[in-house]
């Protein structure tokens, strides 16, 4: 994937989970640590103590991130844990507030931002966006329902493009799965890979690369 800042660049296309939010198995690792859960036998995701094939997978995009929500729930369910992740999380304990701050300030700063979602209408419901508290920092917010097929396929970006009025390559598109990385790639767009292993180093990287 492209390091290389391009002179044309004027517009950052974000993905939601996993940057503005920590991922949600980040979430169930703590949950899992407040109830003795067996966290070495679970999946749970790259900041997980156990092995997990199956987020690997879904980084190169061969599951889904529902496939794989599926996966963890059966694997809870095998150790007699009764969870879902969809309901029972508390998402307000999982804001990254540094990733605000560069949103603002991008935007400040007059940079054309826009919001692409896969899955936020699973964890947030209908309509989400209607009364989402930071939808005033886009320009453009789009999730993938209303496109009708998810990243990595290329309406959802070129969907974006459309709404910011930029071509694919003057945007940036910022990813915690590579394969979704790769799908921005192939209309045009330069992407960068947001590690949540090391949120804080990503973050200085990307701005790095936003304002130098």
């Amino acid at each position: 994937m492209s390091s290389e800042k391009k002179h044309t660049l004027d517009a950052v296309i974000w993905d939601m989970g996993g940057i503005m939010y920590r991922f949600f198995t980040e979430l169930m690792v703590d949950v899992g640590k407040e109830r003795g859960w067996p966290l070495d036998r679970l999946p749970l995701g790259p900041t997980g103590p156990g092995p997990d094939p199956y987020y690997a997978a879904m980084d190169r995009g061969e599951i889904s991130e529902p496939d794989y929500v599926v996966h963890i729930v059966e694997a809870l369910a095998a150790e007699s844990i009764a969870f879902s992740p969809y309901t029972d999380l508390d998402f307000s304990r999982g804001e990254r507030p540094a990733t605000w701050r560069a949103i603002e300030h991008l935007q400040q700063a007059g940079w054309k931002q826009a919001l692409l979602t896969n899955d936020a209408t699973a964890w947030l419901g209908e309509r989400w966006w209607e009364s989402w508290e930071h939808a005033h920092l886009f320009d453009a917010v789009v999730d993938v329902k209303s496109v009708g097929v998810r990243k990595p396929a290329p309406e959802p970006y070129l969907a974006c493009a459309e709404a910011l009025n930029r071509s694919p390559q003057s945007c940036l598109f910022v990813d915690d799965m590579r394969a979704n990385c790769a799908g921005a790639e192939a209309v045009g767009m330069q992407s960068f890979w947001f590690d949540i292993t090391d949120p804080q180093t990503a973050l200085a990287a990307l701005l790095r690369r936003l304002t130098t």
